[in-house]
């Protein structure tokens, strides 16, 4: 197991005491429909790294057959140097997800959220992976054995989770090198002076040399600036990479139809209206209340499906690939599912029918 999936239990831990603390002070801090569609996209992510593992460490395995030096897992300066360098890369991955719509694609389902909390933290695009691995690329160069790596990333995923709530303020001087709730909030409004902010994963220090770093003042609007408007995992997935498909399809020249997926997400191809970046502090969020009945079926099953789907992270490495995309299909079904049943949507019911009969077969092959 890696370090992430050892400290799933952790992470719902903090996420109840949040909640308690949010209770305590009066404020409502998770809405139950986000919840899910964080905690499906983040599985997702998860889930597409087991299965898609040899492509995700291919590359780096190749180098690191050519690395320049042999770095020894242990030497503590060595990872100290890891985590250094590591972050360091992030931050460029990190800023370039902003910057180009490809990569803004896989990267903005972790920010559709109109909230901010640590179920935020676990929403993630789940084939953010394919773009990040090739900013770690260098580090196999330089003779960090894969493993060692995998460990080292998972420290700076585990670390980012708890800089994603409004319930801690400022920390002193600590604000001067490490990042924290407060910049990573600003990093997560899509107000004008906050957009493309904040990039850092563990260290702020980036974003102070880099000229990206912007302290929190007033209060961050949370979400895209086109919001998603949607609590279906499988849209909020698919809709940045449809409003990429749009605007090339819109496009009038044949050359902006393939330019528009490698510039910053507000570029628009000549002869059509600029992208909209005026954002109010007073925006609503996207709030359709399900049924009480939706919301409950919705909420138990969201419970048994990542029950069921931390029992396969925990032995997937060692499941048959056909396991494997069995299992993906049953996943992806109840993305659909769960969050059409939230919606209302009349294919739902049939959908999630299907699913649950697949169900114990689906068990069958993971025992």
């Amino acid at each position: 197991m890696n370090v992430v999936t050892l400290s799933i239990p952790a992470f719902f831990l903090l996420m109840g005491l949040e909640w308690t603390v949010g209770r305590f002070k009066k404020r409502r801090v998770y809405r139950g429909p986000d919840v899910l569609a964080d905690l499906l996209l983040g599985s997702a992510q998860t889930l597409f790294g087991v299965v898609a593992a040899g492509a995700l460490l291919g590359g780096y395995l190749l180098l690191y057959e050519r690395r320049f030096f042999d770095v020894s897992p242990s030497s503590a300066l060595a990872w100290v140097g890891l985590l250094v360098g590591l972050d360091f890369l992030y931050y460029w991955f990190h800023r370039a997800s902003h910057r180009m719509n490809l990569a803004w694609a896989a990267h903005a389902p972790h920010h559709q959220s109109e909230d901010f909390n640590f179920a935020v933290a676990l929403r993630q695009g789940p084939v953010q992976p394919l773009v990040s691995r090739f900013f770690y690329l260098p580090l196999a160069l330089f003779g960090f054995p894969p493993a060692m790596f995998a460990t080292a990333l998972g420290i700076n995923t585990v670390y980012q989770f708890w800089i994603h709530t409004e319930l801690v303020g400022k920390l002193g001087p600590l604000e001067w090198v490490l990042n924290t709730p407060s910049h990573h909030r600003v990093h997560h409004g899509c107000n004008g002076r906050y957009l493309d902010r904040n990039h850092a994963g563990m260290l702020i220090i980036w974003d102070r040399l880099f000229g990206t770093f912007e302290p929190e003042a007033e209060k961050p609007v949370y979400g895209t600036v086109k919001p998603v408007a949607s609590w279906n995992p499988l849209v909020c997935a698919w809709a940045p990479f449809g409003d990429i498909v749009e605007t090339a399809a819109r496009a009038p020249r044949f050359l902006d139809k393939l330019k528009v997926w490698f510039m910053p997400p507000e570029w628009r191809p000549q002869g059509l209206e600029p992208a909209a970046l005026d954002i109010t502090p007073d925006r609503p969020k996207y709030d359709a209340r399900p049924t009480r009945g939706a919301g409950i079926y919705a909420a138990v099953m969201l419970v048994l499906t990542l029950a069921v789907t931390v029992y396969f992270l925990v032995k997937g490495a060692s499941a048959p690939l056909g396991t494997q995309l069995v299992f993906s299909a049953w996943f992806v079904a109840a993305l659909g599912g769960l969050g059409g049943v939230l919606e209302g949507r009349a294919w739902a019911k049939p959908l999630e029918a299907a699913r649950l009969v697949a169900t114990p077969f689906v068990l069958w092959m993971l025992v």
